[in-house]
């Protein structure tokens, strides 16, 4: 006994009727009638009682007839969930981002994403830049949104652009710099600079040395600059202390206080680089759901 010979049952059982009923499970009615023997014998009790003029069900039959419609139903409850489940519509997806701002960044993506597949878990945690390929491979997270450079560097992980973003020079509105709409590299000589510490990133380093070096400016590794773990701490440092900082143009829209965002008065400034980085062998079905939302160019990035 199979469940299509369950359903055989009960189209029988509906139809009291077995030409019918096997015109409707697209059989022959001698198959049908072989299959309901068939079904009796295995079960040890008598499904129907049939005379030459009606089939009705008896008393077992009956008590059969309700038991496997729910069997039934299970079942195709059961099939409906892992199918969805296997094409990435149920399940539970996590997402790690370097600060709040990079999470102000994808929101309306991240919104999309939950109005849109309600019956997947998102969950978005806030992880440093350095330990984002560590998490990735102890399964702490599905997907990193970070500087792309050091994930790429790791065979196990492969990562997909989520975009690139103009660098400007950030200060505090009564800072001397602000009077400036375009900033001239020779007034950042003797600035006091502040980033977010790339300790354990050796290719975000050299990425951002070489840019720093093209711009003729000191590269971040000297006693001029203060490092901070993530970038809420960086724009609070810009406020309190009066540093300044070179950071990715979407902070302008998603940062508080008094602050003045300026070019560099330079051909070619710096960018960044957001990348989406995931196990290569990460089984997860939901996170290709996941990904295809952040990478999607028609839901606005907020910057």
């Amino acid at each position: 006994m199979d469940i299509r010979g369950i359903k055989y049952f009960i189209s029988a059982a509906e139809c009291l009727n077995f030409t019918r009923a096997a015109k409707e499970c697209f059989i022959t009615q001698t198959a049908m009638s072989q299959h309901i023997a068939n079904m009796e014998r295995e079960l040890g009790f008598q499904l129907f009682r049939r005379n030459n003029r009606n089939v009705e069900l008896t008393a077992a039959g009956r008590d059969f007839y309700e038991q496997m419609k729910l069997v039934v139903h299970g079942y195709d409850n059961a099939v409906r969930r892992s199918q969805s489940l296997a094409n990435g519509g149920e399940g539970s997806v996590s997402i790690a981002v370097p600060s709040c701002i990079e999470g102000l960044v994808f929101m309306s993506r991240l919104r999309y994403f939950k109005t849109h597949y309600p019956t997947i878990k998102l969950s978005v945690g806030i992880v440093s830049p350095r330990y984002m390929v560590d998490r990735l491979r102890r399964g702490e997270c599905d997907i990193a949104v970070s500087w792309p450079y050091d994930m790429a560097d790791n065979d196990a992980v492969t990562v997909q652009n989520l975009g690139e973003f103009k660098s400007y020079l950030v200060c505090s509105s009564d800072h001397p710099l602000a009077a400036y709409k375009r900033v001239p590299l020779e007034k950042l000589a003797e600035e006091h600079f502040t980033m977010v510490d790339l300790q354990g990133m050796p290719a975000t380093y050299r990425v951002m040395c070489s840019d720093w070096k093209r711009l003729g400016l000191t590269p971040p590794n000297e006693p001029t600059f203060d490092h901070v773990d993530r970038m809420e701490e960086l724009l609070f440092r810009v406020n309190m202390d009066g540093i300044v900082a070179l950071v990715p143009e979407y902070v302008r829209k998603n940062a508080t206080g008094n602050m003045a965002f300026l070019e560099l008065d330079v051909p070619n400034p710096p960018m960044f680089s957001l990348g989406a980085g995931y196990l290569t062998e990460n089984p997860n079905p939901t996170l290709r759901t996941a990904l295809d939302v952040l990478r999607d160019s028609r839901i606005p990035m907020n910057f």
